[in-house]
């Protein structure tokens, strides 16, 4: 019906073209007066309406039954009293606005031209006392039609009925015509847009053959390597061989002399060199670098979501992102002078942005594109600690894990989740700890996508939340009831893998609250107090709290909560460099891709902390044993990274640890056994941070003494 008046102007067009005058003369007249106004239903309605505010009772009966005539008459029977109910609720309007507009005597014209046709129908029986009411606008039988709402309700259907019959008429073939001529544009449009999405996809697909090309070169190099390091695992199995043929022997002469194996330093000595065996070591160190990015200790380091960068801040609050595989990037500094940084996690979604958490309660976005910090929102002043960030991998939402101070000793303010969503910059969901539970959350970690998200409290209470509404649907409470240091989903997603601070790694079961599927205690994980403190001045020790005593069995693990209170209690003066308190750090030889931008005084300023409030919260950092950033799972969660002490196995295949130092340890999520033992770190170089990125075997331990480790690992049987 939308080139109506465009048909109208082409028949025109060929009527005078053929020499038709009196024909195009007699089209134009009745154009000008044409009664169906072009199919528009508006003007139909338009012209019905002005016959009602006239009062012209004859010429809107008259119109009314042309359209009945024209169009209602060829309607199914089914419509036909629909046709007729419009045309009663018209004319019971026009009653109406001639009472509203007090012409009584346009109503006596109705029923003196009606009356008769009108008076047998029952429909019309109590309107014939309209005339002499004298308040009918009050009257129950009519006070609903001199309503507006009524009128528009009427006005509103009758439009919609007269564009349905419109819409269904069947069209002429010069109307149809048109149409084809439309669709035919329409679909040409289609076809050079599809031919442009074809040139498009070629393109893309000879860009993919060249990405192949590239690929294969890469796998055969990779090829080249798995040889080199299978040839360097059968020659590291040989030597352990020959190890465990020297211990064999040392075992039977102490046991043919009669001796318990746990007084001989011989076998002690024996036993101190092992290492687990060959066959359950599913990884070999291909290789290991050392960048010196920070002068101060490593608080967080973290691998990007696709493997390239590293993210690491230390305690003067300086923060890195810089690349370990030899890209030709410039490393971008971020210093915050003003806060603390308590969290960090990357976007998981891409590597363009840094989530970094703080002391003050705000959240800022970092973009490592642009080089600057590009947003920055908080959560309420009851809740200025950021203590733990995770991102969902699939949409732009962010939970964080925030808490009162612990620097204030009379902050009883118990933990929060908050999920932030990006876009809005605004808070979709807030979960708050009971009252009764004075505690914080201790780490939090999304599900593959989004929808789920794990978290576990100093009480030892583990619970998984709809991200959507951050409402708890699940929650059980470890065995042990100690506090949880972090929580991973399997890769199957069917289960979920926790660490307490005791060192217990526990499977759950997602399907059954509370279900454990196994349970295993890791050797020598959690580090003790005395293996990190011993790389640290006095001056730490006594600022964060801790004691010099032997240290606590490995089961028990002191609250962090009590850790970060007494770190600001207890700030004693710092001894000098050439203090004897302070044991100065022996020289190592750094990687040749360290960077430059160290300070020479490094060894210095590892002695000098500052007393002040704001560096007693990143030395707390450092007092937590275990925290979560000691902790990282592969991407399979077949095996988990943690750092710990060096631990040993006797003749009985029992591990006990040693205090000497920290140092990275596999562990398998099967059995909990440890696979591999990385170097020990030095005395000074205490681990701090570990993780394990999602796209390859490549670790990284970040120490006390500002440094970085890389370590790539290859892995011969990924399904062991």
């Amino acid at each position: 019906m939308n080139s109506l008046h465009q048909v109208d102007d082409l028949v025109k067009e060929y009527l005078l073209f053929r020499g038709f005058t009196s024909t195009f003369r007699a089209l134009d007249m009745e154009s000008r007066t044409d009664r169906d106004k072009g199919f528009q239903v508006d003007k139909i309605l338009e012209e019905l309406l002005s016959f009602v505010t006239s009062s012209d009772i004859q010429s809107l009966v008259d119109y009314y039954r042309y359209l009945d005539l024209r169009f209602f008459s060829r309607l199914d029977t089914r419509f036909q009293r629909t046709a007729k109910k419009f045309e009663l609720c018209l004319l019971r309007h026009y009653l109406v606005h001639a009472i509203q507009h007090k012409k009584r005597d346009k109503i006596r014209e109705f029923f003196d031209l009606y009356g008769a046709e009108f008076h047998s129908n029952p429909d019309w029986t109590p309107w014939f006392t309209l005339p002499y009411i004298k308040q009918p606008a009050s009257d129950p039988a009519f006070e609903t039609f001199f309503t507006k709402q009524w009128v528009d309700n009427y006005t509103t259907s009758l439009h919609n009925f007269l564009a349905t019959i419109f819409q269904n008429m069947p069209l002429p073939s010069l109307l149809t015509f048109s149409a084809d001529r439309t669709m035919r544009k329409s679909q040409q449009s289609e076809i050079e847009s599809l031919r442009a999405s074809m040139d498009q996809l070629k393109a893309m697909l000879e860009s993919r053959e060249n990405e192949v090309a590239k690929l294969k070169v890469e796998l055969d190099d990779t090829r080249r390597e798995m040889t080199d390091g299978i040839s360097l695992m059968r020659q590291r199995a040989a030597s352990i061989q020959q190890q465990d043929a020297s211990l064999t022997s040392v075992v039977s002469g102490i046991a043919a002399t009669g001796h318990d194996t746990n007084d001989s330093p011989q076998a002690a000595s024996a036993a101190s060199d092992t290492t687990p065996d060959a066959k359950d070591e599913p990884f070999v160190v291909l290789s290991q670098e050392e960048y010196s990015e920070h002068a101060s200790a490593i608080t967080h380091a973290k691998f990007s979501t696709l493997g390239t960068l590293i993210a690491s801040c230390d305690m003067d609050n300086i923060v890195r992102i810089w690349s370990y595989k030899g890209h030709a990037t410039t490393p971008q500094k971020l210093k915050t002078n003003n806060f603390n940084v308590l969290s960090m996690a990357w976007d998981a979604r891409s590597d363009r942005f840094l989530f970094l958490g703080t002391d003050h309660g705000m959240i800022r976005v970092y973009n490592t594109e642009n080089r600057s910090v590009v947003q920055e929102f908080g959560t309420s002043e009851k809740y200025p600690w950021v203590t733990q960030l995770s991102s969902s991998p699939v949409e732009p939402v962010i939970v964080c894990s925030a808490s009162g101070s612990r620097m204030k000793p009379l902050s009883k303010q118990h933990g929060a989740l908050v999920a932030w969503n990006l876009k809005s910059l605004s808070s979709s969901g807030i979960f708050k700890l009971d009252a009764s539970e004075t505690t914080d959350i201790y780490t939090i970690k999304h599900n593959h996508n989004g929808q789920m998200l794990v978290s576990g409290d100093g009480c030892g209470t583990m619970r998984i939340f709809d991200v959507r509404t951050m409402k708890s649907i699940m929650e059980w409470k470890l065995p042990s009831q100690q506090p949880a240091c972090t929580a991973q989903f399997s890769f199957d997603e069917n289960s979920i893998y926790t660490i307490d601070h005791g060192g217990a790694l526990a499977q759950w079961s997602i399907h059954k609250p509370g279900k454990q599927l196994q349970s295993h205690v890791l050797p020598g994980f959690p580090p003790s107090s005395l293996s990190l403190s011993s790389a640290t001045s006095p001056s730490l020790s006594m600022a964060s709290g801790l004691s010099t005593s032997p240290p606590a069995p490995a089961t028990t693990a002191t609250p962090v909560s009590n850790l970060l209170t007494t770190a600001v209690l207890h700030m004693d003066p710092q001894p000098s460099v050439s203090s004897p308190a302070f044991s100065v750090r022996p020289a190592s030889n750094r990687s040749s891709s360290s960077r430059a931008s160290v300070s020479s005084s490094r060894s210095a300023r590892l002695a000098s902390f500052s007393s002040t409030a704001e560096e007693g919260v990143t030395q707390s950092l450092l007092t937590m044993v275990p925290r979560a950033q000691m902790v990282a799972f592969a991407d399979d969660t077949n095996h988990v990274l943690c750092a710990a002490q060096p631990h040993q196995q006797n003749q009985h295949g029992r591990h006990h640890a040693s205090h000497d130092g920290t140092r990275g340890t596999v562990y398998r999520v099967a059995d909990g056994r440890p696979v591999l033992q990385l170097d020990p770190q030095h005395p000074y170089q205490s681990i701090t941070a570990v993780d394990w990125t999602n796209a390859s075997n490549t670790c990284l331990l970040g120490s006390r003494d500002g440094s970085v480790k890389v370590v790539n690992l290859f892995h011969p049987h990924p399904t062991s």
